[in-house]
């Protein structure tokens, strides 16, 4: 029983992960591409929202079958047919790729609550394990 749950709680925690994701089109993209001289840029995704990206950011292309590239900020090359991403050993087809990138901010708020989460399931264990926890014996 408690296998079951600890793999539970796992699966949730890698589902559900404790990022933001923020849909950027390809032409913000591209100013992504040299570090500015305040080491953070800021781009707009495709709600208008601010969305500030240093050189720690995970940034992320996704081909049009759906796999998903990761890139690193400011040290790619984007021409009018492809993305070389040298760090990453990506020579990517631009007709290939989606009109849009993905930003990947750290969410607090979901951090606390998965960590909340896990901390509850942890103690329901217990509690169950202790509030079950008898002294039976067998009767030869």
């Amino acid at each position: 029983m408690t296998r079951v749950v600890a793999a539970a709680v796992a699966v949730t925690f890698l589902a559900a992960g404790c990022y933001n994701t923020y849909v950027i089109p390809r032409s913000e993209l591209a100013t992504l591409q040299a570090a500015p001289e305040g080491g953070s840029a800021t781009v707009k995704d495709d709600e208008g929202t601010n969305v500030v990206v240093k050189d720690d950011t995970r940034l992320f292309v996704r081909s049009k079958g759906g796999k998903r590239y990761p890139i690193t900020p400011f040290n790619f090359k984007m021409t009018e047919s492809q993305l070389v991403a040298s760090d990453r050993d990506y020579i990517l087809d631009l007709n290939g790729l989606k009109d849009t990138a993905e930003v990947d901010h750290v969410s607090t708020w979901k951090t606390v609550g998965l960590i909340g989460l896990g901390a509850a399931a942890v103690a329901g264990l217990v509690v169950l394990t202790v509030l079950t926890a008898g002294s039976k014996s067998q009767s030869q």
